[in-house]
């Protein structure tokens, strides 16, 4: 019997399933490590030895996404292997008990921290583990496994490949079979909407332009309750938002609530010294102590299949020179931008969209819509040494601002009369005019909690405002903010808004 005979019968011995789901598993692997120490890197500073900042030599771009679809082919092709040996009756041992174990692990972990669920200890715990088992003991025990299939077992390695020996069609169905059960499990309910996932804005009748969003009947509208996590400030990253939503067919009105326990109204103000001005400020791009609290709704304005399966993973992107990645999207983003410092003191939601990202520009793929006046600006002088501005009285300084009116510029006598360990807001801000300022909202904090009712019209007429029809279904992502510049809680679910006729 020649070589090659001897190779192909060994070859045999190895179900051929097994052998194809070597290949997917390695290939699946080679995609997940590198990947999954990118998300490692640009998580929370509590978590990463990277501080949350992106290596320039680690993998960049749709990153989040690249992820889900590598596990997405990795948790099919373990199951089946699990499934074929049991079949078979065969015993693994050693490395590749570890291998099989923490690949379980990882998964189960995985889709813990995908669904968040329970206490926060719980999700950090499943954190902990996911990065354990993902980065540390799997990557281990597979270049274990590889040098030994290299070294001393290059024939049985050939056997756990070999690609046609003894070619056994029918038990392939088992895959497709299992590929299918776990990517409608985790892709979002792949093809239908999964339960709980839909907003059903109830019709009521007709709002008058000055009628008073607060007393609209948002108690009988049914509560959309969603978990978010992986956020900075609040309680273990994570919290719960709960989304009410009524239409009169001309304006959509939409509740936010969350969990929060503290109310935070400043964007990097200035403090008096005894010497002259401090900046409060820890870190001018990445800012999660002297902040506000935000809160964004995302609303894609062209059918995207990306969004549809993977949600706002298809339009986060790591590295770029930016902490925690930057938005863009190659199909236009409707954003409802809620600032709790620079837009809410004024009843207004920042009105804004993402589009292709080009680096270029300065918000890359962020844009605000077009506007007519007003809006807000960062209060510092161009050396960043002093304020620009100073309230004419601080009386007239409200939740973290200086009203433009209020606004004077700022000059060595003025500041001399304000005494030290006095705060000057970071911000001027007005009412902004046009197509930015089309959502309005009220707002209020009270017992740990935020209360955020907004009010749009469904067709606003612009072309960077995706226009609601009762009727219809409109997928959309969220997040929350606490007193973060960027690193947001969220979930990579897909939710549906759906009108009532």
């Amino acid at each position: 019997m020649s070589e090659n005979d001897t190779k192909q019968a060994s070859a045999a011995t190895f179900p051929y399933v097994f052998r194809l789901m070597h290949w997917l598993l390695c290939g699946a692997l080679l995609v997940l490590v590198p990947s999954g120490l990118s998300l490692y890197a640009t998580s929370s500073s509590g978590w990463s030895i990277f501080s949350g900042v992106l290596p320039p030599f680690l993998l960049a771009g749709r990153v989040h996404m690249l992820h889900m679809v590598a596990a997405l082919v990795f948790l099919p092709a373990l199951l089946t292997t699990l499934i074929v040996l049991c079949a078979v009756r065969f015993r693994p041992r050693g490395v590749r008990i570890v291998l099989l174990g923490s690949g379980l692990v990882s998964i189960i972990s995985g889709l813990m921290m995908l669904n968040p669920a329970g206490p926060p200890a719980v999700c950090a715990v499943a954190r902990a583990t996911h990065d354990l088992s993902g980065l540390v003991v799997l990557p281990i025990a597979f270049l274990w496994h590889a040098f030994r299939g290299l070294g001393v077992s290059r024939v049985k390695l050939w056997t756990a490949f070999h690609p046609w020996a003894n070619m056994k069609l029918a038990p392939l169905a088992v895959f497709p079979l299992v590929a299918m059960f776990t990517t409608c499990a985790v892709l979002n309910g792949l093809p239908g909407t999964p339960a709980g996932r839909e907003l059903v804005a109830a019709r009521i009748p007709p709002l008058a332009a000055e009628g008073n969003i607060v007393d609209l009947p948002f108690d009988k509208a049914t509560p959309l309750k969603i978990q978010l996590a992986g956020g900075m400030g609040f309680s273990g990253g994570r919290t719960q938002l709960t989304l009410r939503a009524l239409h009169d067919e001309t304006d959509l009105f939409v509740l936010a609530q969350w969990d929060d326990p503290r109310e935070d109204r400043q964007y990097m103000p200035w403090k008096r010294t005894a010497g002259g001005w401090q900046r409060q400020v820890t870190d001018e791009h990445d800012e999660s102590v002297y902040y506000e609290d935000k809160f964004s709704l995302t609303f894609p304005m062209r059918s995207d299949w990306r969004f549809d399966r993977f949600g706002c993973a298809a339009h986060c992107h790591l590295g770029g020179g930016r902490a925690y990645g930057y938005k863009g999207s190659d199909r236009p983003v409707d954003v409802w931008h809620w600032k709790a410092t620079r837009t809410d003191p004024l009843g207004q939601v920042d009105d804004k969209y993402w589009s292709a990202v080009d680096f270029k520009s300065k918000d890359v793929g962020r844009h605000g819509d077009p506007n007519d006046g007003g809006g807000y600006e960062k209060n510092a002088s161009q050396d960043n040494s002093h304020p620009k501005f100073l309230p004419d009285d601080f009386a007239n300084v409200a939740q973290g601002i200086i009203p433009s009116e209020h606004a004077v510029e700022y000059s060595d006598e003025a500041a001399e009369r304000i005494k030290a360990g006095t705060i000057v807001p970071g911000i001027v801000a007005s009412v902004v005019l046009g197509d930015r300022g089309d959502i309005t909202c009220v707002s209020r904090h009270e017992d740990g909690r935020w209360w955020l009712y907004m009010r749009r019209k469904l067709d606003t007429g612009s072309e960077h405002d995706i226009k609601f029809v009762p009727g219809r279904k409109y997928p959309f992502g969220c997040a929350a903010f606490d007193r973060s510049s960027k690193r947001h809680a969220y979930n990579l679910a897909v939710y549906r808004l759906v009108l009532e006729r």
